[in-house]
């Protein structure tokens, strides 16, 4: 390794599932986008909604919508949702995401997808290209090529999406990008970040069985049918390639948003990078125990712009250094260190603290509090604002950027060799080893 209408759809069985996911046409989607908008707004009506996923993350989603009309639920787990079933009597309860989806009496204004990675692009793009708004957890997809094709399809049918990275509407990282866009610490040159946590070392487990409760099949998705593995449900599957993408992949989108958002490294000047990585031997099952990475942005007349991740207990050194001299366990309170020609700010979800700047200036305040990470949501859907002033602040434009330069980075340590990324060149481009990573194969029954 290197350091450095939805009413056109056939409700068919989940056999013939297939058949439903052919794209309508963007006019149309629109066309009902805006036709559904208006008709709730008239008549004050609470939004129609289904959540796919309903327990743990998603259950924690479901209480934050749950003043709305929750007219479905699913999941793959009868435990799960039976459980909140019996507090919403009125829905109606599926197993399968996809049938819910191609069930045209629900008239959906809105779906949650808090399912595994490997599944969230399938039945997102079902949802945006019925013209549903969609709300899906983090990382976005499971592939870059999967990313890509969400932002498509959000932009072309004109639909309000969020990403779920919660903690984008705090206060403090509101506060912390003003204060990195307002020059307290001078230029940006670098930026740590770190996550002690480990979702690592997933391992087969042939001859188990999946609990009864369980639908194994379904709880696959669109990968191709294997044993059950001991414990993978409901959620180490983040410790498997095949599912998830390790901690990078889990933790990397809350944390890495704050540099992303501060910086600007959504906007297209800043899609290419040199990517390096460090970590242990590759496992072609589970994901590493530790693992660091290196994203370095080519800046004109200057030198690059380094953003590194530390996970699995590693420390940056630049912060042990920080934290030596002050006598301050830096790595243990924070968990971002942005390094200016000024001076360093460090920050976690809740707090942040300026160093070595005695002077530094008091920056006003240029955005607004967030009404809430799921509200700008539900308001960008009574609006239409799909893009623009008004609209969710992690919407698939943004959350792309943002799940693509985590997956970069995972792509770069499985490939085993630095990796020159570009946000704006095809898949089909890159060498076969980087586009295996990039894209995902469906079984019958799944596609995009």
């Amino acid at each position: 390794m290197h350091r450095f209408d939805r009413r056109r759809f056939i409700a068919l069985g989940a056999a013939s599932v297939a058949s439903l996911l052919a794209p309508w046409g963007c006019a149309t989607s629109r066309e009902r986008v805006a036709t559904r908008t208006a008709r709730r707004v008239a008549k004050g009506d609470r939004l129609r909604l289904a959540i796919i996923g309903v327990a743990n993350q998603g259950g924690a989603n479901l209480d934050a919508v749950k003043d709305e009309e929750i007219v479905a639920l699913c999941d793959v787990d009868a435990t799960y949702l039976d459980a909140v079933g019996s507090r919403f009597p009125q829905a109606l309860r599926f197993r399968d995401g996809r049938e819910l989806l191609t069930n045209d009496k629900l008239d959906l204004d809105g779906v949650v997808i808090s399912t595994p990675d490997h599944t969230h692009a399938p039945l997102a793009a079902m949802a945006l290209r019925s013209g549903i708004a969609t709300y899906v957890e983090k990382p976005l997809t499971h592939t870059i090529d999967e990313c890509r094709t969400l932002a498509k399809l959000a932009r072309d049918n004109g639909c309000v999406t969020q990403m779920g990275t919660l903690i984008h509407a705090g206060r403090n990282y509101r506060r912390v990008v003003e204060a990195i866009r307002g020059g307290v610490i001078g230029r940006v040159t670098q930026v740590d970040t770190w996550c002690p946590k480990s979702w690592c070392c997933g391992k087969l487990t042939p001859g188990a069985a999946a609990p009864a409760t369980l639908d194994w099949n379904l709880w696959q998705g669109p990968t191709q049918p294997t044993d059950y593995v001991e414990g993978i449900h409901p959620a180490n599957w983040r410790s498997h390639w095949r599912y998830g993408t390790g901690t990078l992949g889990d933790m990397g989108c809350h944390i890495l948003d704050l540099p992303m958002w501060a910086l600007g490294l959504d906007d297209p000047k800043w899609s290419r990078c040199e990517i390096y990585t460090e970590g242990p031997p590759l496992d072609a099952v589970g994901c590493p125990p530790w693992l660091e990475v290196s994203w370095a942005f080519p800046q004109p007349g200057s030198d690059p712009l380094i953003l590194r991740w530390f996970d699995g207990g590693r420390v940056p050194p630049l912060v042990q250094e920080l934290g030596a001299k002050d006598r301050q366990d830096y790595f243990g309170r924070y968990m971002v260190c942005f390094q200016g020609t000024r001076g360093f700010l460090m920050a976690n979800y809740g707090e942040f603290a300026v160093l070595q700047v005695p002077d530094a200036p008091t920056v006003a305040r240029s955005i607004p509090d967030s009404p809430g990470h799921h509200r700008e949501w539900l308001d960008g859907i009574r609006t239409g604002r799909a893009e623009g002033e008004g609209s969710p602040l992690c919407r698939f434009s943004y959350a792309t950027a943002l799940t693509e330069l985590v997956l970069s980075g995972t792509i770069a340590y499985r490939i085993g060799r630095p990796l020159t990324w570009d946000r704006r060149r095809p898949i089909a481009a890159f060498d076969a080893d980087v586009r295996g990573l990039c894209t995902a194969t469906y079984r019958e029954g799944w596609r995009l």
